[in-house]
């Protein structure tokens, strides 16, 4: 199969073609479903009226910690039912895990436990708007590692971004401080995850990638249902609210319970799949592009399933923030772009050969790699399928 320059620089083993487009567009779509989904199933469950009349979850925390413990179990059935087959070489030790999967794990699960959580206090086109501001700490979490310089272009997306974060919090007619600083701690580990999610899946400089996302799900949720579980237990009294719960006042109601609750895990777990194979084929950056047209659809959504109300000057503060997202996106293409034909002029190549993937903005690192690539041409988690003659 024939390699081309990608706009990363690094070589990339699959064509420019049809397909290579259909995936990305089709597992962006499925990842607008999930995702979508997954927002209404929880708000809906940790929101004022809750299911079936019984009021709010009481342990959102919680929740979340059993929802990752099922969403573990579910990657390690799909693994032993051999749908999957594992790309990772070689075990990794407990040193290893704790030094580069823990920090990753801890993130991840602060991340959704705090949204969720924050879910309890806020509407959901206000928690949807408030995430929309990940870029601001992917950039920040760009300065801090050094892997971007500081310029006026880049200090104009964060100022655009925190104007439109500004005019959301302004024209909020529902505002909680609780639920907002939950919604934007989340979304300061979210570009935090992010980042780091693309490094161990794509490999970063001179380390390879850590396995495909399935397997990087597998490894990642025990440490995200401990972090959330530990939360659980220091701050939700779940001793008191539990026994007391209309969810868990008969054995037949908590197994119903728990029927809900691993819907949300089964949801979670084909969302958060689907996110990382977006991730693994194109890069972080692509999911924020894609999560700016997603986060227009879930405002839209929850106007029409909760009643949730968008003032003159939510809609303003939104319309800002995407601007913002958009400059930024279109500076870091722009920016690839330049980088990747100069490379190539380097090289002795023709840069006009130089091919750029549609929906595919790859990260900064002139190093990294596709796992396909260091595993010598594969993609990601290996399907098998049979055939027949």
């Amino acid at each position: 199969m024939a390699r081309r320059q990608g706009i990363n620089g690094g070589s990339q083993s699959e064509p420019l073609n049809v397909l290579t487009l259909a995936r990305n567009l089709g597992l962006i779509l499925a990842w607008y479903i999930l995702s979508t989904t997954l927002g209404l199933y929880n708000k809906k469950l940790v929101g004022k009226d809750g299911l079936f009349g019984k009021g709010a979850f009481p342990a959102p925390l919680f929740m979340s910690s059993a929802q990752f413990l099922i969403q573990a179990l579910l990657a390690k059935a799909v693994f032993y039912s051999r749908v999957v087959e594992r790309t990772a070489r070689n075990p990794m030790s407990w040193r290893e895990y704790i030094h580069t999967i823990g920090p990753n794990g801890v993130t991840t699960g602060l991340d959704v436990g705090l949204s969720n959580l924050s879910l309890a206090y806020i509407t959901m086109s206000f928690y949807t708007m408030c995430k929309s501001t990940v870029p601001i700490f992917l950039l920040l979490f760009a300065f801090i590692w050094r892997t971007e310089r500081p310029s006026w272009a880049l200090s104009g997306v964060v100022l655009i971004i925190s104007i439109g974060l500004a005019l959301l919090v302004m024209g909020e007619t529902a505002f909680n401080g609780t639920g907002f600083v939950l919604v934007m701690v989340a979304s300061c580990l979210s570009g935090f995850r992010f980042t780091l999610t693309q490094v161990f899946l794509q490999g970063h400089q001179e380390a390879g990638a850590l396995g495909g996302p399935l397997e990087m799900l597998e490894l990642l949720t025990p440490v995200m249902c401990v972090t959330t579980l530990l939360i659980s237990v220091a701050s939700e009294r779940l001793h008191m609210v539990l026994p007391t719960s209309p969810y868990f006042s008969s054995v037949e109601h908590a197994l119903i319970t728990l029927g809900i609750i691993s819907l949300g895990a089964a949801l979670a777990f084909m969302m958060v799949w689907t996110e990382y194979k977006v991730i693994h084929h194109t890069s972080a950056l692509t999911l924020i592009i894609a999560g700016t047209v997603k986060e227009i659809i879930t405002v839209i959504t929850a106007m029409l399933v909760f009643g949730d109300q968008l003032t003159t000057v939510n809609g303003l503060g939104l319309g800002i923030v995407i601007c913002g997202v958009c400059f930024f996106n279109y500076h870091k293409y722009t920016k690839n772009k330049d980088a990747a034909m100069r490379r190539a002029e380097k090289a002795g190549s023709d840069s006009s050969r130089v091919e750029l993937e549609p929906l595919v903005i790859a990260s900064s690192s002139s190093q990294s790699q596709s796992l396909g690539e260091q595993l010598g041409g594969g993609n990601g988690d290996t399907m098998h399928t049979k055939q027949t003659i």
